[in-house]
């Protein structure tokens, strides 16, 4: 703060009063933002005018010199080097620590929103937003319209103290966007949203793909616009488990012709290439001036094993671990020589065949003090792999964990499925293994929207992990937005559609509940492999014995349906847990339906869009599934065949239907990006067997 600002400010206050008295804050309340504030700050003290305007139907200024205030009351934004030590509060201290108090200077009592650090000052103001203003982190998703109100008495004996959080990195990361990705690009509005719940939600990193901008036309050096947007609002930046520092394999070719050369084949021979493409990616975020958890990995082009991407790879296991093993270790080089930080916080992720690896004991991450090993839920559901369950972290060793509330092709995509309970049990499990807390947790939500609850029990957890119980979230989270008189009734409405999810597996982990589900993606998935079974012969009464899941290039590994007590077969299965999911999902839909019109109207639209509207979509695709598995049952009997199929189609549509049933703004065209479930493609599958 400069000396000018501080005299001056001094000058006013003379002995600091903690015996405030209650601070009135009235239509065009003003705001103390100190000069020197950061940019970051500054882009959350817009939000918060947003906010008091919203409510108080007057715009706030801002203040810089507090002489202007002329003993009027205002809202003092308060940075850990902002104002005289008499303004601070003593128990605001540690990375991210934040609070809300009354303080007396110049002649009048105030709300100081304090941080003891820039992240920190940013959840104070969002702190006050929610719980003084009544704007909730999710108010954009809701459609949420604030009370207006006269005025607000803040009373003199305001204390409410948010120490650091147990988890010091809090990722949030959305992959398979096909909804969000063109809805963020109609408009820079739809980025800020973004960025301003990441924060409201108290998740302080962020994690991408790539962080340079290799288009062509772009200048050398230039940054990602995703991860500058991040940055500029205060934000961490990690990056993917397929992105070693930030790079992408898709970038390789750009990459070389921004050099100058032609690309070169990606070769494990080859180590100064890769080390090239990594350093440059390196040096666009330091350049950038992003805050990082650096991601060290080495995979394919996607999603992939790096073996399926690089021809020359050798085809022993351990000869791979040991590549693997020496690309972290150069990757690690480069990010010490680029920032001249011995120790930079670090992480790699121990993902899908890294896992495996790791597990047999052939792949181990270098000893970095500041590396995190990070963990991942196991391959397409959502449990903690053998790696992490048998693993005991040395007591120096920092550990973290990935988890996915969906997954590419056979997870939660249209509708939440795993629930704030399977959540915190993953993330218990894994801050077990070791004795100091987890450094750095990751969530996976795909397109926002469809896991809004699930987001925000995770952000709590991740804040408060021991005192977390996931009942206690759901009451908070449904009085917050529905109604105190309504919460237990709507707590009670979400327990019953996180159990109405079918339990196609029974638990291998002792302990663990509801730890296979079938969720919507595998709905479609189901019905493809049907329909291509039925297309195989249908003159047979049961061309694949009762088992059209198991074959492998039907890919049915993903769905590990294995037969219940009374169950024949899988088909069998399938009717049976179609059939009781479908009726408890239409347990929900119609108390969802009874309880709407006593949702505090502010609510209502969150209550519907995450709760009552997704139960209903669940209810159809069980129908869609069970009526499909009934045409492959009755496939020599062409009509019965064909008026199942055609019945699938209605319950494909209906759920289609259910969707749309939430267009308003600024969702209106949230849809439109379908491809990963894939209405259009199944329908038309489904279509074209009955044509046959």
């Amino acid at each position: 703060m400069p000396i000018l600002y501080r005299i001056v400010l001094m000058a006013l206050l003379g002995p600091v009063a903690f015996a405030s008295a209650a601070v009135r804050l009235a239509p065009g309340v003003p705001v103390l933002v100190p000069a020197g504030t950061p940019a970051s700050v500054r882009l959350a003290v817009e939000d918060l005018r947003r906010d008091l305007q919203k409510v108080f139907g007057a715009p706030s200024p801002i203040v810089e010199d507090p002489a202007a205030l002329r003993g009027r009351s205002a809202i003092v934004v308060l940075g850990a080097a902002g104002g005289p030590a008499g303004l601070h509060h003593a128990k605001i201290a540690g990375r991210e620590a934040h609070g809300i108090h009354v303080r007396d200077f110049g002649g009048a009592s105030h709300v100081v929103l304090e941080g003891a650090d820039p992240r920190g000052t940013i959840y104070a103001l969002y702190s006050f937003a929610d719980e003084f203003l009544g704007v909730p982190p999710l108010w954009f998703w809701a459609g949420w319209s604030p009370v207006r109100r006269d005025a607000i008495e803040v009373s003199s004996g305001t204390e409410r103290i948010f120490p650091p959080a147990y988890v010091r990195w809090r990722a949030w990361f959305n992959n398979d966007t096909d909804f969000l990705t063109p809805w963020r690009e109609r408009s820079p509005a739809h980025d800020h949203a973004v960025y301003e719940t990441v924060l409201r939600l108290k998740y302080n990193t962020y994690e991408i793909g790539s962080v340079a901008d290799l288009r062509a036309g772009a200048p050398r050096f230039a940054a990602n616009r995703d991860a500058a947007g991040a940055h500029a609002r205060g934000l961490v930046i990690t990056h993917h488990h397929t992105s070693p520092l930030g790079s992408s394999l898709g970038n390789w070719a750009a990459f070389w012709r921004r050099e100058g050369r032609e690309p070169p084949p990606l070769s494990v021979r080859e180590p100064a290439n890769l080390a090239a493409f990594w350093r440059y990616h390196a040096e666009t975020g330091q350049r950038a001036g992003f805050e990082q958890v650096w991601t060290t990995v080495f995979r394919g082009a996607g999603d992939i094993p790096f073996w399926q991407t690089f021809k020359d790879a050798p085809g022993d296991t351990a000869a791979r671990a040991q590549i693997i093993s020496d690309m972290l270790r150069t990757q690690v080089a480069i990010v010490k020589e680029v920032t001249g930080d011995p120790a930079p916080d670090m992480r790699t992720t121990l993902y899908n065949e890294g896992s495996t690896m790791f597990a047999a004991g052939l792949l181990r991450p270098p000893a970095e003090p500041t590396l995190i090993w990070n963990f991942v839920a196991a391959r397409r559901d959502h449990f903690p792999a053998e790696d992490v369950r048998s693993f005991k972290a040395p007591p120096d060793r920092l550990i973290g964990y990935y988890l996915n509330f969906q997954f590419t092709s056979s997870g939660s995509h249209l509708a939440a499925a795993e629930g704030p309970w399977k959540m915190a049990a993953n993330y218990r499990i894994v801050d077990g293994t070791g004795g100091r807390p987890l450094a750095f947790t990751v969530v996976n939500a795909g397109n926002i929207r469809e896991h809004l609850a699930e987001l925000a029990a995770n952000a709590d957890m991740m804040w408060r992990f021991k005192e977390f119980a996931a009942d206690e979230f759901l009451q908070r989270f449904c009085a917050r937005y529905f109604g105190t008189e309504p919460a237990g009734e709507s707590a009670a409405l979400y327990r019953d559609y996180y159990q109405a999810y079918w339990t196609q597996k029974p638990a291998d982990i002792p302990g663990f509940a509801r730890q296979y589900l079938f969720q919507d993606m595998r709905y479609a998935r189901a019905v493809e492999m049907l329909v291509k079974d039925m297309a195989g012969d249908i003159n047979r009464p049961n061309p694949l014995d009762g088992h059209p899941l198991d074959r492998p290039d039907t890919g049915g590994g993903y769905f590990r349906v294995v037969p219940q007590s009374g169950d024949a077969d899988q088909v069998a299965a399938l009717l049976r847990g179609t059939a009781e999911s479908g009726r408890k999902f239409s347990a929900v839909v119609e108390g969802a339906d009874a309880l709407l019109p006593r949702i505090a109207p502010a609510g209502r639209a969150l209550f519907d869009d995450n709760l009552r509207m997704r139960a209903r979509v669940m209810v159809h695709l069980n129908a869609m599934l069970h009526e499909t598995t009934l045409a492959y049952l009755a496939h020599p009997r062409r009509d019965e065949r064909r008026l199942r199929l055609e019945a699938a189609i209605g319950f494909l549509d209906t759920a289609r239907q259910a969707l749309d049933s939430t267009r308003s703004d600024p969702f209106a065209q949230w849809y439109e990006g379908d491809r990963v479930f894939g209405f259009a493609g199944l329908r038309e599958k489904l279509q074209r067997e009955i044509s046959r």
